[in-house]
């Protein structure tokens, strides 16, 4: 249950976070609320609140919240994927951050050719170890233009308790979206989001900043 002093905690940090965005952002930005292990009660107050982005990371999960979520919004999918999942919540997702395989490409535009797809990149350190490699992105990208899917930009992760490594690694990514002329660029985190702000992200995935402690 949301009690009314949880209400204001998130009221508070979203705007503390908002402030930030307006302070540090290089262009437009998408605050995803990433809603893993809360409620659905925290995607309603969030959504009062005016977010309109939602991220989750387990399809079990999201499948379970989504027909007690009071308002319209817009879900994206931020956890590893498989096909099988892909066919569970396809028609439930608008953005698929964490597109690891040709495979998957294709399963997401089969299921849904609106839907917009992120390839995660794997610059640096352990959190991007199932990412796409940089080498690879030009013959990957001409490939799936030929196959007419629509690649809307890239997505990577901070490198865990290295803030020095983790500015590289999002302005790396930066400069690769813009290489190849992607309008989004997933990067982001609670602990991280305002070098990735700093950076030029145009999709910052927030969670525990927003709700607190899970």
């Amino acid at each position: 249950m949301t009690t009314g002093s949880h209400f204001e905690q998130i009221r508070e940090r979203l705007e503390e976070i908002n402030e930030i965005i307006a302070a540090k952002a290089q262009n437009r930005v998408d605050l995803i609320a990433v809603t893993k292990g809360f409620t659905y009660e925290e995607v309603n107050v969030a959504s009062e609140l005016g977010i309109e982005n939602f991220g989750e990371n387990y399809a079990q999960e999201l499948l379970a919240k989504n027909p007690l979520v009071d308002a319209e919004i817009s879900w994206h999918y931020i956890g590893q994927l498989q096909s099988n999942k892909i066919k569970k919540i396809s028609h439930l997702i608008d953005v698929w951050h964490s597109v690891t395989s040709l495979k998957l490409a294709r399963e997401i535009h089969k299921r849904n050719d609106q839907a917009k797809i992120l390839l995660q990149i794997s610059v640096m350190g352990p959190s991007n170890s199932k990412g796409f490699e940089i080498e690879e992105l030009p013959d990957l990208i001409s490939q799936l233009r030929d196959e007419n899917i629509d690649v809307s930009g890239l997505m990577t992760m901070g490198v865990p308790g290295d803030m020095a490594a983790t500015r590289v690694v999002f302005e790396r990514l930066r400069k690769l979206a813009d290489t190849f002329e992607l309008s989004e660029c997933s990067m982001g985190m609670s602990d991280d989001f305002e070098i990735a702000l700093e950076s030029g992200s145009s999709m910052i995935r927030v969670g525990s900043a927003i709700f607190g402690n899970r």
